[in-house]
């Protein structure tokens, strides 16, 4: 299960990089650090609470704006299937 996650989150992580308006040093880096970003939460009383997603819809990049965005949203994404999957009366123990 795990190495399928990796290849999702590397294929992501890949198509993200190639879909770049122009050219940015370490953007790789830039694309995991939002995608790390989209994935912060914060459980108040039981309730999970998006805060990275949240505070990247506040930053402003200069460059790659769309793709950058995209990378948040991806990391959004991502920890709900967690959330969902740790939540599923269905998962295997």
């Amino acid at each position: 299960m795990i190495i399928i996650f990796l290849l999702l989150w590397a294929a992501g992580i890949y198509l993200l990089f190639r879909s770049r308006k122009e050219e940015e040093e370490h953007l790789v880096l830039k694309l995991i650090g939002y995608y790390l970003l989209g994935t912060f939460t914060f459980s108040f009383n039981g309730i999970v609470l998006p805060v990275g997603f949240v505070i990247s819809l506040f930053l402003k990049p200069r460059q790659n704006r769309s793709v950058k965005r995209v990378s948040a949203i991806f990391g959004l994404v991502i920890m709900l299937l967690g959330l969902f999957y740790r939540l599923s009366p269905f998962r295997m123990k």
